[in-house]
């Protein structure tokens, strides 16, 4: 079988090189990160999912995966490193561009070089083969220069990398067959072989898909909320037509993916996109519009609130780009104290800097707290009421993945803001006061 160089052992690269190491190939796992490299060394895989945790520790004990920070000769080099955006929204190549330049003293004639990291359409073209160039290796010719974005769902990230179909584009024909068999050595789906620009359209526009269909949602929540309907119970119906799929609406989207990749498309083509920035900045706007919604309510500012959720999606620990972060910035801007409740995250680290103040205790993320903000749609925050505080039941709920008991909390003195729906009031009132200065 043929060697493989996996570089970057990130939420894709490291389940990846497991598997194709469990294929039968040789894997060399690669990543500056030393402390991961120690941790894997010594057989511990650092990543939280259980099916990930099996095959990672049961390619390195078969001794299949091997991993070091720096790479080495093979037949196969696969890139799988973050690509995020900049303060400016424009796509970050650096960790792409370092990985080919670590890479390429070990390319020969005869080799593939894979890049998966998701790229602005033209990257692999200008970036991978470039680089290719200018070490005498001409990429049409003596290399199989190739795009294939990964699918994965993080929560079930193996059996998509297994069971999804893959696109895989070469720079030519012979590139994308390679990679096709290849692929289709290790992974059940059929791999779909294109051009490396069609691959990296093809990642961008999944994504951008699904962000617009989101701020499509969350457009409908907005109209809900000042028309004084329940947007959920439209969706419903609407969505009882055959060829209508409203999305939910939310508190934003998060992840490496959704929230980033529409912006790779918008800095290269700007006048084509005006409907993707507009996506882009609603979704980002959802929690101000839940923060501004609160205040409408009479939520102080300067009083303290338990924002429940880190994570950007229910029961994993992953808390890339998720809204929550967004909400912490504005609640510093506004002058909130606040506290941060997620049963996964152990850690959140802010691109701003700001605090995450994290715990796992509920009753002490809700003591003191005016509001509670619901962020994520975690198994334990489902039909939430007020005894989960204990007796620090806060006076206004913000749910913005519509999970709380919201009779229970009505019932408790509370005012709960439905993300898409109407507020609803304790009984017998019918406007909030001022929340906050207790």
């Amino acid at each position: 079988m043929e060697k493989v160089v996996v570089i970057g052992l990130g939420y894709v690269g490291l389940p990846s090189a497991a598997l194709i190491a469990e294929a039968g190939y040789t894997v060399l796992g690669v990543d500056i990160n030393r402390s991961l490299i120690e941790r894997l060394r010594a057989g511990e895989c650092p990543l939280a999912e259980t099916q990930i945790r099996n095959v990672v520790e049961g390619s390195l004990r078969s001794g299949r995966l091997t991993v070091d920070t720096a790479a080495s000769s093979a037949d196969i080099f696969i890139i799988c490193v973050p690509t995020p955006i900049t303060e400016n929204k424009h796509a970050d190549l650096t960790m792409v561009a370092g990985a080919i330049r670590a890479s390429a003293p070990f390319v020969k004639r005869g080799d593939m070089v894979i890049l998966e990291s998701t790229s602005p359409i033209g990257t692999t073209e200008a970036l991978i083969a470039g680089k290719l160039r200018e070490i005498g290796l001409d990429p049409l010719e003596d290399i199989d220069v190739c795009y294939c974005p990964e699918r994965v769902f993080p929560g079930d990230t193996v059996r998509e990398i297994i069971h999804n179909d893959r696109v895989v584009g070469g720079l030519t024909p012979r590139a994308s067959e390679r990679a096709k068999r290849f692929y289709e050595s290790f992974c059940k789906g059929k791999a779909y072989a294109v051009t490396a620009a069609e691959a990296e359209f093809s990642k961008l526009m999944e994504n951008t898909y699904r962000d617009v269909n989101i701020a499509l949602a969350n457009s409908f929540a907005h109209v809900a909320e000042e028309a004084g309907v329940d947007v959920a119970k439209v969706i419903a119906v609407a969505n009882r037509h055959p060829r209508v799929n409203v999305h939910r609406p939310g508190p934003g989207v998060g992840g490496h993916c959704i929230p980033v990749d529409p912006w790779f498309v918008i800095e290269g083509f700007p006048n084509q996109t005006k409907l993707l920035h507009a996506a882009r900045l609603i979704n980002d706007g959802q929690p101000a519009k839940l923060l501004d919604r609160a205040e409408d309510c009479g939520l102080i500012r300067g009083s303290k609130v338990a924002v429940l959720g880190a994570a950007y999606r229910g029961n994993i620990d992953d808390a890339r780009d998720t809204p929550t972060e967004l909400l912490l910035e504005l609640l510093h801007a506004r002058g909130y104290s606040w506290s941060l409740h997620d049963p996964f995250v152990k850690r959140l680290d802010t691109h701003s800097g700001v605090s995450a103040n994290l715990t796992s205790n509920l009753a002490e993320a809700a003591a003191g707290a005016a509001a509670v903000f619901l962020m994520t749609d975690h198994d334990e925050y489902k039909n939430l009421s007020p005894s989960a505080f204990g007796g620090a039941r806060p006076d206004i709920i913000v749910d913005g993945r519509r999970l709380v008991d919201v009779e229970a909390f009505v019932e408790a003195g509370a005012t709960v803001l439905p993300v898409g729906a109407p507020a609803r009031w304790p009984h017998g009132q019918k406007s909030g006061g001022r929340v906050g200065d207790r």
